[in-house]
Parts: C-alpha cells; sequence; structure tokens
C-alpha cells in the first residue's frame, strides 16, 4: 500500500469514524468495478442476477452469501481489495455479503440503477455519515 492509500485511508478513518472501513471497501469496490453499474453486471454474471435484481427493486432484499460474493467476483479481485484493506479474502467476502444488499437498496432507491457518478457518491457518503 502506497503512502497516498495510507494517508486516505486515515484520513478516511477520522471522518467516517467506525464506518471508515466500510466506505474504504466501497470505494475499493467502485474503482475496481467501474462503479455501480459494473459491479451489479459483474455479480450477474457471476450467477447472482435474481439476488441483484431484488436488491434493485422495491421489495424485499434477498440475501447472498460470502461464498456466493465470491464466486461472482472472484478470487484475484477480492485478493487485491481485501490485501489493501488489512483483511482476509473471507473477511472481505463476508462484509461484502453483510453490507451489499442495503447499499445497493438504498442507492436505487427508485429501482433504477443510474449511471451518474456523483449522485451515487453522494448517497453513498450519506449513508456512511
Amino acid at each position: 500500500m502506497g503512502l497516498f492509500d495510507s494517508m486516505a485511508g486515515a484520513m478516511m478513518n477520522k471522518v467516517m469514524g467506525d464506518k471508515g472501513p466500510l466506505a474504504k471497501l466501497a470505494m475499493e469496490l467502485f474503482q475496481q468495478y467501474g462503479g455501480l453499474p459494473g459491479i451489479l453486471q459483474t455479480l450477474k454474471n457471476g450467477g447472482l442476477s435474481e439476488q441483484v435484481d431484488s436488491w434493485v427493486g422495491t421489495g424485499a432484499n434477498l440475501n447472498v452469501s460470502a461464498q456466493q460474493v465470491g464466486v461472482a467476483l472472484g478470487t484475484a479481485v477480492l485478493s487485491g481489495i481485501a490485501g489493501k484493506l488489512n483483511m482476509t479474502t473471507d473477511e472481505l467476502s463476508s462484509k461484502i455479503a453483510e453490507h451489499l444488499p442495503d447499499v445497493v437498496n438504498q442507492l436505487t432507491p427508485n429501482g433504477v440503477v443510474e449511471n451518474n457518478p456523483a449522485l451515487i457518491m453522494s448517497r453513498l457518503m450519506g449513508m456512511l455519515k
């Protein structure tokens, strides 16, 4: 991890408090997959279409397991992100499985995935306050 990453992580923890690690995780996923649409498409391509559709839609959210997340996102990508966040791949997959359904649900309040990075980041930062 570079000096800038370390400083950014420390600043994020200071500003976000106990939600700092969750914010860093969200930022890493967004960066790795090109935003929310990219993350969701990757998950759909990985066999989680029904779950993703439930998170975006206005009904109840279907759960996803850490193992399903690991398969859909891929071990190589998760290992890289986990290393940046000082987590194991299993811990990272569990965090994603725990939080992603609700995060996606809140980022898509009208049941639509908007391809507006500024709006999505604004909603995400509002959730993390």
